[in-house]
């Protein structure tokens, strides 16, 4: 019998986003979505498509962009500026090769932790579907 590895989403998060750090281990990993595993950036406007796309490459079955709420940019418009680059209307843009449906971008308020864990576990779900279907193929 061949031991599948379980995949690991990435979560690519402004630390002035979401608040997390109750619901993570030591490593970064959820404790209640044991596949997602949490990167923190001082800002998500520090966050570049060529992360999201080295994190795919390097094995990531997803990767989730997290920011705050848009409007409410700690360091004025790094959200904007993220959210933008992901929607390709400004440059550097996720190259033509990402497949979109493994990236999901999500912008919450410091208090939406319950929304986000939610919103992580159905991603998950979401790849496993996609997963399943591309391997009878």
């Amino acid at each position: 019998m061949v031991e599948t590895k379980k995949k690991t989403v990435i979560t690519l998060i402004c630390e002035r986003a979401v608040d997390l750090d109750r619901e993570m281990d030591e490593k970064g990993i959820l404790k209640d979505a044991p596949d997602v595993k949490v990167i923190k950036f001082p800002c998500s406007g520090m966050i570049q498509p060529l992360m999201v796309e080295a994190a795919l490459k390097a094995g990531a079955e997803g990767v989730i962009v997290c920011g705050c709420q848009i409007g409410d940019c700690y360091y004025r418009e790094g959200n904007k500026m993220i959210r933008e680059r992901l929607l390709g209307e400004r440059p550097p843009g996720l190259k033509k090769t990402v497949d979109r449906r493994r990236v999901v971008a999500l912008w919450l308020s410091r208090l939406q932790t319950k929304r986000f864990i939610s919103e992580a576990k159905e991603f998950v779900g979401h790849l496993q579907t996609l997963n399943s279907n591309t391997e009878g193929k």
